[in-house]
């Protein structure tokens, strides 16, 4: 029993036991930046939660994925995400993406946000 929790324990230790909230958000994040930098913005419009697609689509009088890659997006890699239920945000060195947890998962409900103040951001996709 003993080996048992130490060996739970030792496991936690190597791992920093992120917690299995942060992981989903942070991969999204990552992916979505990924597409965005590897030119594949059909792969990042399919992370998009469907009102942040609606209203790309809705300013760019474009097709998602044409409208996303005329935007240029920074795709800096984001750190791990502050998690809050089913709201989270990721920073990267110059950007900051915000996602929602819907039920069929994580989703980016902003992209290429930057403060406006404390409380406001403007998001070139989506927004807060």
């Amino acid at each position: 029993m003993i080996r048992t929790i130490a060996a739970v324990l030792l496991t936690c230790a190597v791992t920093a036991c992120g917690s299995p909230a942060d992981a989903a958000p942070s991969a999204v994040a990552r992916q979505f930046t990924e597409a965005i930098g590897s030119g594949d913005p059909a792969a990042a419009c399919a992370l998009l939660a469907p009102r942040a697609k609606d209203a790309l689509v809705a300013t760019t009088a474009r097709p998602c994925a044409v409208g996303l890659a005329a935007l240029r997006l920074p795709h800096a890699p984001p750190a791990t995400p502050a998690v809050w239920s089913s709201e989270a945000q990721a920073k990267s060195a110059d950007d900051t993406v915000f996602l929602h947890e819907f039920s069929d998962g994580w989703r980016i409900t902003g992209a290429g946000c930057h403060p406006r103040n404390e409380q406001v951001y403007d998001c070139l996709v989506g927004g807060r």
